[in-house]
């Protein structure tokens, strides 16, 4: 079962609920992001209890590790990770983007890898379910001289080298939804490839193509499965910084007739490229499907998307965050009070008055900093713990404001200059 209904508007900014098997989900919300099944440093109920409503996990990691089959011999990725609410998975596609252009801030910041002219194209791996991995080893020749080449692109799909072992990963369309019926999550995503900022608009424009193609033959194989009973899969739309691309994508997006819609892709340099893009793109999706905006969660960002008709997001910044001592705090420059410094040693009252999480209630400033200067894993639990609160208690707070018709009013407070 996969429902969604809006309850309140003001202006673009929806408030509504998502209904599946697993649970409810109000929107705009959050999924904090389990790549491997796990939440960084939390337990699922401490995360249940902080507020979290749901949880996304990787494909291509969940593939690579433990492997599909142990998933679906455990009862599902529910069942498995011990999580009892919306459970969504994303297809992989990102790791096209990263292993082989490096991270994000990397590429953005010119530090990118660029590939050699391509190689043919690899030879066809078994497509079924069961056969995700290729064969065992390296390869040959440049590939491996080069690690560019872990990863490979053709129209049947891509081909990825385990970070592992080194065996080769192979991702059609058709085996992505079969691996990710076996996982057994509620949201799905299509299988794609993210492109990066710094290449040729050509090179956008072939992958944006090859996407809407791949969304096609997803959706196909979805449908062939028989799985929209109990999943939902979302299509994604494409396109980069490039507005005549982002409107193709979106106009492809929305004759396909998803259960749902994700904006994915390059967002661009700056916090007013995504906004550019997302306010071009919304209108142009239907009215009553929810829309989730991929590897976004900055809080003046999850205003901002809300303003725009987001409904839901994603990112792995709370948790990546509190690894490196910094608790997410309003009023501060970039929302981040950081516990490594010296001087947190003479503060001792809570993170943030009235925060309800564990680190809050029980803790103060010094024993937090203490503990990350003595580099004691429970400071990270208690901050990821925290920062998951304060994104909740903030989305809680965005879903106040638009059935009161006041977001406006919310984002003047939590608004920071753009830098």
């Amino acid at each position: 079962m996969f429902e969604y209904r809006i309850t309140a508007r003001d202006g673009a900014a929806r408030r509504g609920v998502i209904r599946t098997d697993h649970g409810e989900m109000e929107t705009p919300g959050f999924f904090a992001v389990a790549t491997r099944a796990a939440l960084k440093g939390l337990d699922p109920g401490t995360a249940r209890a902080a507020g979290v409503q749901a949880l996304i996990c990787n494909g291509y990691h969940l593939a690579v590790q433990p492997g599909p089959g142990v998933v679906a011999a455990a009862g599902g990725l529910h069942r498995f990770m011990r999580w009892d609410g919306v459970l969504a998975t994303d297809s992989g596609g990102f790791q096209v983007f990263s292993l082989r252009h490096g991270q994000v801030a990397d590429e953005l910041k010119g530090r990118r890898r660029l590939p050699n002219p391509p190689l043919p194209d690899p030879p066809p791996l078994t497509r079924g379910p069961r056969e995700i991995r290729g064969s065992r080893g390296v390869g040959e020749g440049r590939e491996q001289d080069d690690p560019l080449e872990a990863v490979r692109i053709d129209e049947d799909g891509a081909d990825f080298r385990s970070y592992l072992d080194g065996t080769r990963h192979r991702f059609t369309p058709e085996n992505n939804m079969a691996l990710q019926r076996s996982l057994g999550a509620d949201v799905l995503f299509c299988l794609d490839e993210c492109t990066p900022f710094h290449v040729p608009e050509s090179y956008t424009r072939a992958a944006t193509e090859r996407n809407a193609r791949w969304a096609r033959r997803c959706l196909d194989a979805f449908s062939e499965l028989g799985m929209a009973e109990r999943q939902a899969l979302y299509g994604i739309v494409h396109g980069g910084v490039h507005p005549e691309l982002r409107r193709w994508s979106a106009t492809e997006m929305a004759a396909m007739d998803f259960p749902g819609y994700g904006l994915g892709d390059c967002l661009g340099e700056s916090k007013h490229d995504w906004y550019r893009v997302v306010d071009l793109v919304c209108p142009l999706l239907p009215e009553p499907k929810p829309r989730h905006l991929l590897g976004v969660g900055e809080p003046d960002d999850l205003v901002e998307g809300a303003l725009r008709g987001i409904d839901t997001f994603d990112c792995a910044m709370p948790t990546r965050i509190a690894r490196h001592g910094q608790a997410l705090h309003f009023g501060l420059p970039r929302f981040r009070l950081n516990l490594t410094r010296a001087e947190r040693l003479r503060e001792d009252q809570p993170i943030e008055e009235g925060c309800r999480c564990s680190a809050c209630t029980r803790f103060g400033r010094a024993y937090l900093c203490h503990l990350f200067r003595a580099k004691e894993m429970l400071g990270i639990s208690l901050l990821a713990e925290h920062n998951l609160a304060f994104t909740a208690r903030l989305l809680s707070r965005v879903r106040e404001a638009i059935s009161a018709g006041s977001l406006a009013e919310l984002r003047s407070e939590v608004s920071q200059p753009v830098r």
